[in-house]
């Protein structure tokens, strides 16, 4: 008799560990696939900015007295990939809005490869971005609930913060230039 239920708290507790195992290889998963989009996110956001900073200088160099506001604020950026998402997507927009109310404008061959490289860079990041809040609102919400906010808190897993993007429209402008 004490030998059944010693086998059954065995077994018991073996089941236990197993869904305590189960659980915390999944969060394990979904935080593994958020590091990876932050790395990619933080790789097409320098390139955006980069992009953003060479088509700025070479379209100096095209037209007199021109200036994106949303370019001077690279400089306050601490590691804020948020912040920084923010102003390079302000960035953007401005580009574009200078690049739809020019009609006469014709960009230069290299500055229309690096405004298409942008547009590709551009799209890349709002799918990326949007990989990363997926994984997030689905990490979010299972370190919500038992037993996976207790598996959470030994893991040292937070919640995480999401990309709140304005909905992109179509780069129409440089396709047709």
């Amino acid at each position: 008799m004490i030998i059944s239920i010693i086998c059954g708290c065995i077994a018991f507790i073996a089941i236990i560990i197993l869904i305590i195992k189960l659980k915390s290889d999944k969060l394990y998963v979904y935080n593994t696939k958020i590091q990876e989009a932050e790395n990619e996110i933080q790789l097409l956001l320098d390139k955006k900015m980069s992009l953003l900073s060479e088509i700025h200088q070479q379209l100096s160099e095209q037209i007199e007295n021109i200036n994106f506001n949303y370019l001077c604020n690279l400089e306050d950026i601490n590691d804020d990939e948020f912040k920084l998402n923010s102003i390079l997507n302000n960035a953007y927009s401005e580009l574009k809005d200078f690049l739809e109310n020019r009609h006469s404008f014709i960009p230069e061959d290299n500055t229309k490869h690096l405004i298409d490289e942008l547009y590709r860079i551009n799209i890349e990041c709002i799918a990326t971005k949007n990989y990363y809040n997926d994984n997030s609102i689905i990490l979010n919400n299972k370190i919500k609930k038992f037993p996976n906010n207790i598996i959470a808190k030994f893991k040292h897993l937070h919640k995480k913060e999401l990309y709140n993007d304005p909905v992109e429209e179509e780069f129409e402008i440089l396709k047709k230039k």
